[in-house]
Formats: C-alpha cells, structure tokens, sequence
C-alpha cells in the first residue's frame, strides 16, 4: 500500500494564506465603513466627536442622552444580556462613572431606560411602560457613587419611551413604529394632513411638589413615529431625533412659535388639554443621519447626538464611528423669514 506523502508548506506561504483570510475579512467591512462614510458626508463633515460612549464593551446599549450644564452629561441605557438599567455619568475630564439604578428594595431596574434629563435635585427616567422614574441627582453626581435609587414613579397616559427639559416642564414622549405601538387615540391628523402616531405630555414644573413637577401634564405634543428623542434649541426651534432599524435616521426640526401658533384638545387621564402639532406646517428642516440615533440634547448653540449601532446588539457602527457622541451646529434659521 502506496503512504501520500504530505507536501510541505513554507512558512512564507502560510504567512500569505493567512493575509489572503484577513484582507478578505477586512476588506466588505472597510468598504462599506467608507460606504457610509460617504453616502452620510454631509453630517460627517459637520459634526465632530465630542466624547466616546462608555460601556460598550460591557453590553450597555445607549439610549438617552442628558448635559448637565458643566460639560458633562448623563447618559441611559441597559445592559444587553440582562435587561439592567444602567447610567453613565461622563465628567468634564473625559472619565466615566457607571451608576446601578435600583429600586426601593437594592434590587437593579430591568428597564429599556430610555431618556433622561435633570431638573435640580431630581434626575428623570423614561423607563417604558408609561413609568418615568425619579431618581436623585445626587446620587448620579457624587463621585463616589455607583447606585442610584428610585424615589417615586411619574405615571403617564403614554409609553414614556423618552423625556427631556423645557422652559415649561418635564416632557415624556413615547416610540411608534413597527411592533411598538401606541394608543388608538394618539394617532392624530393634524391640521396639515399629516398622520401621526406618538404624544409627548408635557407635566409643570413646581419646585413645591415632591419630585419637581405636577404629575398631571397641562399640555400635549402631538409627534411622527420612530421619535427617538427631544430637545428644544436657543433660537426657538424644536428637534426630534427620529430612527427606526437600519432605515436613516433623521433630525426633525419644527419653529416653536408656529407650533405654539395652532391649539387642540388631548384628552389625558380624563381632563382635556391643550395640543400642539409638529407637522410640515411648523417644520423648519431635515437633516439625515447614520442609522440608529438615539437621545439628542441642545447645549451652548451645539447639538449632541448620540447613535446605539456600535453596541454589541449591533456593532456595525463601529465602521463609521457610532461609538461617540458627536456635536455638531445646526443650519442657521432665521425665526422672522
């Protein structure tokens, strides 16, 4: 019986294998990296990154977004693998902090945690579910922290996907799109024809309540589906942060005093009051970005947007620099125009 002889292979032609398997790996992924790098020019060439986003390698998955006044900021999420809540604080130096965030009896939140914003000696939550929690500040901005605990719960008439500040009070929206549904009743046709299909309840601020604001909203906001986030802009413009999946993400951008200009009536818990509409009569632009944009808050004339594609869940942003947030200035407007 005839032994094959094995054929030797030069260590310089495993060496050529081995970067024949690595280009073919890396080169689809380098080039779609350029890809979107290209086909999103307009944003990569305005914006610039502000911080890296903590945690990623840990699973968490990035959802809200929060300035703090200082140069720092808040950041919400969960953990991918477990469904924790989770809080980063981001200082002015760089450094990050992860906080717990934990219910009356130590035990950690299981919650999307959506947005979050601040408003003195109370932070607030969107956790889902129409709950946004109330936590204390100072539990998030003791640098020896790492828990934060829940002091009450602000039950709202909607999902409470996200929330943010306004001159006027604490605002919690909510998400539609796709499997994530809304009620009945918050799909609204505005007076511009256009279908939409979330609420964003606006609750008083008062310094004499128990977690800042009444927690009964005074006001409604009627929103297009895939908001993801909220802010409100210096010079009267308001922006929603809108994504779904793979789909490009865009900032929608409204004037303020011509949202203000058209009323309607909400029905809310059983007392009505006053709606507003975002639609194309009060929009004032449109700016793409990559997919996967998440909480955007408006501080000193920037805008920081943050993207959840290069957590774990995800990963592909990664290739186009999803794993910061980025600042960038918006178009100028001209309110009187």
């Amino acid at each position: 019986m005839t032994e094959k002889k094995e054929t030797a292979v030069s260590p310089r032609a495993r060496a050529r294998r081995r970067l024949w398997i690595t280009a073919a790996i890396l080169l689809p992924l380098i080039l779609t990296g350029l890809w979107f790098r290209l086909y999103y020019r307009a944003f990569f060439s305005s914006a610039q990154p502000a911080f890296r986003i903590p945690g990623l390698s840990d699973g968490f998955v990035p959802q809200g977004l929060e300035a703090c006044g200082d140069g720092s900021f808040l950041l919400s999420g969960y953990i991918a693998s477990t469904g924790s809540s989770r809080i980063y604080y981001m200082g002015t130096d760089g450094t990050s902090r992860s906080v717990r965030v934990c219910d009356e009896n130590g035990t950690t939140l299981i919650s999307h945690s959506g947005g979050i914003c601040t408003n003195g000696p109370f932070t607030y939550l969107a956790g889902g579910k129409g709950k946004c929690y109330v936590l204390s500040s100072a539990d998030l901005f003791d640098p020896a922290s790492r828990e934060a605990n829940i002091l009450g719960v602000i039950k709202t008439d909607n999902s409470a996907s996200f929330c943010c500040m306004s001159d006027d009070g604490l605002l919690v929206g909510e998400y539609e799109f796709g499997r994530f549904k809304t009620s009945v009743s918050h799909h609204i046709t505005t007076p511009a024809g256009d279908g939409n299909t979330a609420v964003v309840l606006s609750y008083p601020l008062d310094g004499d309540q128990p977690f800042g604001v009444f927690q009964t909203p005074d006001a409604a906001y009627s929103v297009p589906e895939r908001v993801q986030g909220m802010s409100f802009t210096d010079d009267g413009r308001i922006i929603l942060s809108a994504s779904s999946f793979q789909a490009s993400s865009r900032l929608l951008l409204y004037d303020r005093a011509a949202v203000a200009s058209r009323q309607g009536i909400f029905w809310t818990g059983g007392t009505a009051v006053p709606l507003y509409y975002l639609d194309r009569d009060s929009s004032v632009s449109v700016i793409p970005l990559p997919p996967y944009s998440e909480g955007t808050v408006y501080s000193y004339d920037w805008l920081f947007v943050m993207f959840e594609s290069a957590s774990r869940r995800f990963q592909f942003g990664k290739l186009i620099g999803a794993q910061n947030v980025y600042r960038m200035l918006l178009p100028a407007w001209n309110p009187d125009s």
